[in-house]
C-alpha cells in the first residue's frame, strides 16, 4: 500500500483515539486513559517508522468520485477501465522521459513493460485502486526508474491543475509534448465523466474535485502540438549519442537540439556513417515540434531524424 495512504488512515485513527483521551478526563488512575494513551502512542510510533521507510518499487492509489461512483462499492466500468488506461499511458511516457527518451507525437510507447502497474488491492471505504509494479526476485536498494515515473506523475499533474496561467506555461516548456497530451487525455476521461480523483502514492498526492478537473481540461484543451519535418543544411558540428544532443553549423549561426533513438544508434555503431558525416557539410532532416497556447507559440523543440551528405558534397 502506498505510503502516504497508510498514514493517512493512521492519521484517522489518531483523531479518534485523541477524542477519547480527552473524553477520558484527566484523572491519572484511568484505565480507560491510559489505554487510549498507549494506542496514541502505537499509532505515533507507526507514522514514524512509515514515514522514515520507504518501498523501492511504485506502489499508488488512484481514487474516484463523482458521476461514476454509485455509494461506496459501485463504479462504471467503462469508466474505470478508460480512466485507468489513460493513467498508465500518463506513467508510460513519464518513464520515457525520465529515462531521456525523445518522444515523437505518434508511434509505440517506449518502456511499455518496464512500466506496466497491476491492481494490487481495493482502496478500503473509498472506490480507489492501489496499482502496483511487480518487484524483481533480488531486493533493490534504490528506488526503481518506474518508482520515480510514477512520483514524477503526480506532481506533473499537480503542476498543470495548479498557480497561475505563467506557471503552467513553464510546466509546458519542461515536458515533452506527448507527455503534455496524455495527461490532456487522462483529464478529458475525467472531465467527460464528472468525476473527482485523488492520487496517492509514497511521497506525492494531489486532490482533483470536479471543479479543478474542468479548470486542468480547459486549460489543456487550449493546448496544440505540431510536428514538421524540415530538411536543413549545413555543417555537422557534432553529435552527443548518450545525451541525444546535436548541433549544426548554419550560414547564420548554430542549431541545436535532441537526436532521435534510431540515428543515435546508427552514429554510435557505425562508424564509417560518423566519418563521413561529421564536420562535413549535410544535409539533415530536422522535425520541429511546436506547442501553442491559443495559438502562441509556447515552445519549440528540434529533433535530429536523418543525415546525409549534402547534394554535391
Amino acid at each position: 500500500m502506498p505510503v502516504l495512504l497508510s498514514i493517512e488512515a493512521l492519521e484517522a485513527d489518531r483523531r479518534y483515539v485523541e477524542r477519547k483521551v480527552a473524553e477520558a478526563g484527566d484523572s491519572p488512575w484511568g484505565t480507560a486513559r491510559l489505554m487510549w494513551q498507549s494506542r496514541l502512542a502505537d499509532i505515533d510510533q507507526q507514522i514514524a517508522a512509515l514515514a522514515a521507510g520507504r518501498s523501492s518499487y511504485a506502489s499508488v492509489a488512484v481514487i474516484f468520485d463523482g458521476n461514476p461512483v454509485i455509494g461506496s462499492g459501485d463504479i462504471r466500468l467503462d469508466f474505470t477501465t478508460e480512466a485507468l488506461d489513460s493513467y498508465q499511458k500518463v506513467v508510460t511516457l513519464a518513464l520515457a522521459s525520465h529515462n531521456g527518451v525523445e518522444l515523437s507525437e505518434r508511434g509505440r510507447l517506449p518502456s511499455g513493460d518496464q512500466a506496466r502497474l497491476f491492481i494490487r488491492d481495493l482502496v478500503h471505504g473509498s472506490m480507489g485502486f492501489i496499482l502496483e509494479e511487480l518487484p524483481p526476485q533480488q531486493q533493490a536498494m534504490l528506488p526503481s526508474n518506474l518508482k520515480e515515473a510514477v512520483e514524477d506523475t503526480t506532481q506533473l499533474i499537480t503542476n498543470l491543475s495548479a498557480g497561475s496561467d505563467a506557471e503552467f506555461e513553464a510546466t509546458l516548456e519542461a515536458t515533452q509534448p506527448r507527455l503534455v497530451a496524455a495527461v490532456q487525455k487522462f483529464a478529458k476521461v475525467l472531465f467527460d465523466a464528472g468525476a473527482s480523483t485523488r492520487i496517492v502514492g509514497d511521497e506525492r498526492r494531489l486532490a482533483l474535485s470536479i471543479d479543478d478537473v474542468g479548470r486542468l481540461s480547459r486549460r489543456l484543451g487550449e493546448v496544440e502540438v505540431t510536428e514538421e519535418v524540415v530538411p536543413v543544411d549545413g555543417v555537422l558540428l557534432g553529435v552527443l549519442p548518450e545525451a541525444r544532443k546535436f548541433e549544426l553549423r548554419l550560414p547564420d549561426g548554430t542549431m541545436e537540439g535532441a537526436v532521435s533513438e534510431d540515428l543515435a544508434l546508427k552514429y554510435t555503431s557505425d562508424a564509417a556513417f560518423k566519418e563521413r558525416l561529421l564536420l562535413q557539410p549535410v544535409r539533415a532532416q530536422v522535425k520541429f515540434i511546436r506547442t501553442k497556447r491559443n495559438g502562441r507559440l509556447v515552445k519549440e523543440r528540434r529533433v535530429l531524424e536523418a543525415l546525409e551528405p549534402a547534394l554535391g558534397g
